[in-house]
């Protein structure tokens, strides 16, 4: 039995570890809807803006970063039939489920599990970008490296458009493949479908490539970069790592293929400043070959020695139950932290009161972390229910760029206007609140959670106090830093400007 044969399975097991991957997730989808959910969102506006207006060259072409079109047509769909973060944040969560489901269909329970439980993958699992679509692309390759050649051209195809590394390592595994056949005749079938489903690909990448932003990334800081590896695995998963270096060198399956795919073009990458060493989703894309690896040792230890194989499955049974476990108990925290704070008075809930549909409501709130550990979270946007419709702003001011975080991508939310921003920069603020009040509308202005951001609340009172607004200050006894509400009225406001 060669290491990447499938092995013997239990459906009903399969199903209940694919539940445990869904229940594991689900909290995420709560705690994700924040206010960096709404700026991860407004990636895909040129995307959806030329998908929308017909232009499909264009929108294929409408990178992101190193991220290929894929996700951002999903999102650009998503955007004009069904405009709902619930909906945004569900395809990522489908979408690690799915891969939990692949690599479990293909190498049994344990790789299943591996993956479910994985604190790096529930972490990302219900993140507004193309990270959960690409795993789920890196394990169809995985599953496939060895398949019928149909199959996998379905697998380069789907690693190929969620991620650039995924299409690198596709690259590799086609290279791979086109020497080591399948099957009598193929190598003509594989070179041409991988070259039509990288095509409409290449003409970004080569984009990317000359634009000297791509590799300004900071600086790669090994013992830095190790620590931060560890600590995003978690004790757990450092030693379910051990297993897989194991499985890796031991088996020497198609998964030790996809790892080294990726791994090569990800340390050329880190080396050359194309991917910052600080951004900790790059190693979800790991998750599969990793779980197949661990999958591998399990198997092939059970056929030398049967107690052995006990032991390496146990081993791997209670650090994934630990981690799980841990990660559950972590994001249900964090869920009635949030619970607890709509229970209680904030600005936003006064500028909510004191508005009306064709209002304008603007929320500041800085940025008190990176966002790459995605352990930070925010209970204002739970005001407004993410399963409810909310379409992009569509009025042209001047200038107005969507994907410019200063206009605070405003998104209409229960009949008003939302905005939703770090900082309240005057110039763009003046243009907002001119066309409202020309139009007979308030403007309400909410900050919050500012405790370390020194001279935040100076800095956004400056910007309103030409319009002569109501002030309402409410103390928290906890939390960030008291709650500021400025209201302006075009009648208070008139002759604000000479």
């Amino acid at each position: 039995m060669s290491p990447d044969e499938p092995v013997r399975r239990s459906s009903a097991g399969l199903l209940l570890i694919t539940v445990l991957a869904l229940v594991l997730r689900a909290p995420r989808a709560v705690n994700r809807w924040d206010e960096v959910a709404l700026a991860y969102a407004a990636y895909a506006a040129p995307t959806s803006e030329a998908l929308w207006s017909g232009q499909l060259g264009e929108a294929v072409a409408s990178w992101v970063g190193l991220h290929p079109p894929l996700h951002a047509l999903l999102l650009a769909c998503l955007d004009g039939l069904w405009p709902a973060p619930f909906a945004w944040m569900a395809v990522s969560v489908l979408a690690s489920v799915a891969a939990v489901w692949l690599v479990g269909r293909h190498a049994g329970l344990i790789a299943a599990l591996v993956l479910a439980t994985s604190s790096i993958q529930l972490q990302d699992a219900a993140e507004v970008n193309n990270y959960p679509l690409a795993v789920l692309g890196v394990a169809a390759l995985a599953v496939s490296a060895r398949a019928t050649w149909p199959l996998f051209l379905v697998g380069v195809a789907a690693a190929s458009w969620g991620h650039v590394l995924g299409l690198v390592a596709a690259g590799g595994v086609t290279a791979w493949r086109l020497m080591h056949p399948v099957s009598h005749g193929e190598r003509a079938r594989v070179a041409a479908g991988s070259l039509l489903v990288a095509a409409p690909l290449l003409g970004g990448v080569v984009r990317l490539t000359g634009q000297p932003s791509t590799f300004a990334q900071p600086e790669l800081v090994w013992a830095e970069w190790g620590a931060m590896v560890t600590r995003a695995a978690g004790p757990e998963g450092c030693v379910l790592g051990i297993v897989a270096v194991v499985g890796l060198i031991w088996t020497r399956g198609a998964h030790t293929l996809v790892w080294s795919a990726l791994a090569v073009p990800f340390v050329v990458a880190l080396g050359a400043g194309a991917a910052a060493p600080h951004q900790r989703p790059y190693l979800g894309l790991f998750g599969p070959p990793v779980a197949l690896a661990v999958a591998a040792v399990c198997a092939r230890a059970a056929r030398r020695a049967p107690a052995w194989g006990r032991v390496a499955g146990a081993v791997v049974v209670v650090a994934c139950a630990t981690r799980g476990g841990r990660v559950l108990w972590s994001e249900v925290s964090t869920m009635m932290h949030i619970r607890a704070d709509l229970s209680t008075d904030r600005g936003v809930d006064r500028a909510l009161a004191q508005t009306g549909p064709g209002d304008v409501v603007w929320l500041v709130a800085p940025a008190l972390q990176a966002d790459d550990d995605k352990t930070d979270h925010s209970a204002v946007l739970w005001r407004f229910a993410p399963w409810s419709s909310m379409p992009r702003h569509t009025v042209d001011h001047v200038g107005f760029v969507y994907t410019d975080w200063l206009w605070g991508q405003p998104r209409q939310m229960d009949g008003r206007w939302v905005h939703t921003s770090t900082e309240l920069d005057a110039g763009r603020f003046d243009v907002v609140v001119e066309a409202a009040h020309a139009a007979g509308r308030r403007v309400a202005v909410v900050l919050y959670d500012h405790g370390p951001a020194t001279g935040l609340v100076d800095r956004v009172a400056r910007t309103v106090r030409i319009y002569r607004p109501t002030e309402v200050r409410i103390s928290r006894d906890r939390g960030l830093g008291d709650d500021y509400m400025w209201l302006m009225t075009p009648e208070d406001s008139s002759g604000a400007h000479p």
